[in-house]
C-alpha cells in the first residue's frame, strides 16, 4: 500500500515539478496570461487580506509567475519524495487556483475550438485540484485529527474518573491513618503523664524519708523537688495539650482535604459528563452538518450535471449546426472548385492546342529551313564537284596540249 501511495504521489507531482521548473527557468512566456489576473484580482485580494499577507502579495506579473512556479516546484518535490507531502499538497492546491484561472479563461474565448480546448484544460486542472486535496487529507491509514481529539476527550474522561476514585481511596486511607496515629500519640502522652506522676510521687516519698535529717535542708530540698516536679508536670501538660491541638487541627485539615478531594472528584465527574455530552453533541452536530452538506453537495452535483448536460446538448446542437453550415459551405466550395477546375482544364486544353499548333508551325519551319540547308549544302557540294571536274578537265586539256606540242616538235625533228 505504501508503494502504491508513493507511485501515485510521484505521478501526480510530475506535471507540477516540470511546469514549476520551466516557469522558474523561463517565466517571460507566461507573463501575458497572468497580466489580467494581476490587474483584476490582486487589488481585491490586497484589499480584504490581512496587512501582513497583503504586503507579501506581489503586484508584478513576472514575480507572481515565479512565486507560483516556486510553489509548484516545492510542492511537487515534497509530494514526490514524501517529505512534508500534505503541506506540499496544500501548496500545490494554492498554486493551482491562480494558474488555472490565468491560463485557461474559457469564458473569454469567442471561437468554439478555442473555448472547447480551454474548457477541457480547465476541467483537467480542476481534476488535479481534487487529487491534491485528497492527497492533503491522506493520513496513510492513521486516524485523523478529529478522531484523535474525540478519542483523547474520552480517554481524559476515563482517566479523570480513575484518578478521582484513586484520590478518594487514598484520602480515606490517609484520614484513617491520621486518626489512628493521633489516638496513638494521645495514648503515649497519657502514659508519659502517668509515668511522670509516679516518678514525682516516688521522689516525694524519698524526700519525706530524708526529712528525718536536718529539717531545714530536707524541707528546702523537698520544696525544690516539688517545684521541679510541678514545672515538669506543667511543661508536660502544656506539651500534651499543644500536641492534642495540633492533632485536632491535622484531623480537621485532613477532613477538609478529604471533602475538597471529594468535591474535586464530583466536579471532575460532572466535568467528564459535560465533556462527554458536549463531545456527543458535537459529533451529532458534525454528523448533521455532514448530512446536510452531503445532501447539498448531491443537489449541487445534480444541478451541475443537469447544467452540464444542457450545455453539452446545446453545444452538440451548435456543433451540428456549425458542421451543417460547414458542410454546405464545403459543398459550395467544392462546386466552385469543380467549375473552376473545368474552366482551368478548358483553358489548359486550348492553351495546349495553341501550343501544339505553334509547335507544329515551328516544326514545319524548322523542317523547311533544314530542307533548304540540305538543298543548299547539296548545291554547294555539286558546285564543288563540278568545279573539281572542270579543273581536272582543264588539267587534262593542258596535259593533252603539252603532249600535242611535244609530239609536233618530235615530228618536226624527224622530218628534218
Amino acid at each position: 500500500m505504501t508503494l502504491l501511495r508513493a507511485s501515485a504521489r510521484t505521478l501526480l507531482a510530475s506535471q507540477f515539478v516540470v511546469k514549476g521548473y520551466q516557469g522558474l527557468k523561463n517565466p517571460e512566456p507566461l507573463v501575458p496570461g497572468v497580466d489580467p489576473l494581476v490587474e483584476r484580482w490582486v487589488p481585491v485580494i490586497k484589499k480584504y487580506a490581512p496587512e501582513q499577507l497583503a504586503d507579501a502579495i506581489p503586484e508584478d506579473s513576472l514575480t507572481l509567475v515565479r512565486v507560483i512556479s516556486g510553489l509548484e516546484l516545492v510542492g511537487g518535490l515534497a509530494m514526490a519524495t514524501g517529505k512534508g507531502r500534505r503541506i506540499g499538497a496544500v501548496l500545490l492546491a494554492v498554486s493551482l487556483v491562480p494558474s488555472t484561472v490565468a491560463e485557461y479563461p474559457f469564458w473569454t474565448r469567442t471561437l468554439p475550438a478555442d473555448k472547447a480546448n480551454d474548457t477541457a484544460l480547465f476541467l483537467k486542472n480542476v481534476s488535479l485540484l481534487g487529487g491534491v486535496v485528497l492527497a492533503a487529507r491522506d493520513t496513510q491509514g492513521r486516524p485523523g485529527l478529529a478522531w484523535r481529539a474525540q478519542a483523547g476527550t474520552a480517554a481524559l474522561a476515563r482517566d479523570t474518573q480513575r484518578v478521582g476514585a484513586r484520590v478518594a481511596k487514598n484520602t480515606s486511607q490517609m484520614t484513617d491513618a491520621a486518626l489512628t496515629t493521633g489516638a496513638g500519640l494521645v495514648g503515649v502522652a497519657v502514659k508519659q503523664s502517668r509515668r511522670t506522676r509516679k516518678k514525682a510521687a516516688k521522689r516525694l516519698a524519698k524526700a519525706q524519708k530524708r526529712a528525718a535529717g536536718p529539717l531545714g535542708s530536707a524541707q528546702e530540698a523537698a520544696a525544690r523537688q516539688v517545684k521541679a516536679l510541678q514545672e515538669v508536670n506543667e511543661k508536660t501538660v502544656d506539651t500534651l495539650s499543644k500536641h492534642a491541638q495540633r492533632l485536632a487541627a491535622q484531623k480537621v485539615a485532613l477532613q477538609q482535604a478529604a471533602e475538597k478531594r471529594a468535591n474535586n472528584q464530583r466536579q471532575a465527574k460532572r466535568r467528564s459528563a459535560k465533556e462527554a455530552a458536549a463531545a456527543q453533541k458535537l459529533r451529532d452536530k458534525e454528523a448533521a452538518v455532514a448530512q446536510r452538506q452531503a445532501t447539498k453537495n448531491a443537489l449541487v452535483a445534480q444541478k451541475q450535471a443537469d447544467r452540464d448536460a444542457a450545455l453539452a446538448q446545446k453545444q452538440a446542437d451548435k456543433d451540428a449546426a456549425v458542421a451543417e453550415r460547414q458542410a454546405r459551405r464545403a459543398n459550395a466550395q467544392a462546386e466552385k472548385e469543380a467549375t473552376k477546375a473545368s474552366l482551368v482544364a478548358e483553358r489548359e486544353t486550348l492553351r495546349a492546342d495553341a501550343i501544339a499548333q505553334r509547335e507544329a508551325q515551328k516544326s514545319a519551319k524548322r523542317a523547311e529551313k533544314k530542307t533548304q540547308r540540305i538543298v543548299a549544302r547539296a548545291q554547294k557540294k555539286s558546285d564543288r564537284s563540278a568545279a573539281k571536274e572542270q579543273a581536272r578537265a582543264d588539267k587534262a586539256a593542258v596535259k593533252a596540249q603539252k603532249r600535242a606540242v611535244k609530239a609536233s616538235g618530235s615530228h618536226a625533228l624527224v622530218d628534218s
